[in-house]
């Protein structure tokens, strides 16, 4: 790890560690009355799995494909690299997600710096499809000798959030998590009723695993400080069962072999056109999905990561082709937007 890494774990560990004993002695109030160890629950949840969501086959600023770059270069880069984003592109000097990163790691990292955090999420219900779908329809889950490297925000860091933490001033975020469930009766993208029923749920999480999640807002974001080395960090590649049928699985399967990754399938999220309305995303959506169709889908009239995907890549490099369904930037928002629709419905 580079010093302004490490810089920026220390400073996230002081900041948590000033408020640890506070939010500890809250978590202990909510589970005392209900005969469960606070600090168990807290170790419970903090090693769960790491999870990063990502779409393979997006082209990056080298021309290549995650999956490309993956399969060559071993590491798995963030935004700042690879130019590339399935959230806001806004990683230039100034602007939103440097400003936000900057603040967030109290200006530890350098302003030109390549090397920032990468983003996952923690899986806390242990869902197929990743902890936050939003962001790819296929993911890595982590090893668990992570998690020294990681810090952890209770929500996107884009909402400023002020639970922030290490793996060892983890009570913060089990604070939030029990504050949300007693103020809005919900834990992440679960609805709950009362707090003795979310901490059953906690204490039970492998209940929820092999189900999709279907997770776009709720999270317990988590940023990876150093490099993520596919043969030492990552453990597992679940991709859509949508790419079965392209080269992708092929690479796929050539990128677990090399670097000693276990690859398992999601069920392929899917929809008919005929259910992809405005209200969700915008009028705009259903537009691309039947031009979608009509380029790649040979007129099927059904929608999948694997075709939008294809179609991504294909506004990048023909822009002029896409021009009736919006500019290059809104084409750009459009794909998100219709993926998180499938990862919604599909």
């Amino acid at each position: 790890m580079f010093d302004y890494q490490q810089t920026a774990l220390s400073a996230v560990r002081a900041y948590a560690k000033a408020r640890d004993a506070e939010y500890l002695a809250h978590v202990q109030q909510v589970c005392e009355p209900l005969h469960v160890d606070a600090q168990a629950l807290i170790d419970r949840l903090r090693f769960c799995d790491v999870t990063v969501n990502f779409h393979p086959d997006r082209l990056t600023n080298n021309g290549k494909t995650v999956l490309e770059n993956l399969l060559e270069q071993g590491l798995y880069h963030g935004q700042f690299r690879t130019g590339t984003s399935n959230g806001g592109l806004t990683t230039c000097k100034g602007r939103e997600r440097y400003m936000w990163e900057q603040r967030l790691f109290f200006d530890a990292y350098p302003p030109d710096a390549l090397d920032r955090p990468k983003y996952g999420a923690l899986n806390l219900f242990h869902y197929i499809d990743g902890a936050s779908a939003r962001f790819g329809a296929c993911h890595f889950i982590l090893k668990r000798s992570i998690i020294d490297r990681c810090t952890f925000a209770y929500g996107d860091s884009s909402s400023h959030p002020t639970a922030l933490c290490t793996s060892d001033s983890f009570a913060c975020i089990v604070a939030e998590l029990l504050d949300d469930v007693r103020e809005n009766r919900r834990m992440l993208n679960r609805a709950v009723s009362f707090e003795e029923e979310a901490i059953a749920i906690l204490l039970h999480p492998h209940s929820e695993s092999q189900r999709l999640g279907r997770n776009l807002d709720f999270c317990i974001e988590t940023h990876i400080h150093g490099d993520i080395r596919l043969d030492e960090d990552v453990d597992s590649f679940y991709m859509d069962e949508s790419f079965m049928t392209t080269d992708y699985a092929a690479q796929a399967a050539r990128l677990c072999d090399k670097f000693g990754i276990a690859l398992r399938w999601i069920p392929q999220r899917q929809l008919a056109l005929a259910d992809i309305g405005d209200l969700f995303r915008g009028p705009r959506i259903p537009v691309l999905a039947r031009k979608i169709d009509a380029l790649f889908g040979n007129g099927c009239g059904v929608m999948n990561a694997a075709l939008l995907g294809e179609a991504s890549r294909d506004s990048m490099l023909h822009p002029e082709a896409w021009s009736d369904v919006g500019t290059a930037g809104e084409l750009f928002q459009y794909c998100k937007q219709l993926w998180h629709t499938l990862a919604y419905f599909g």
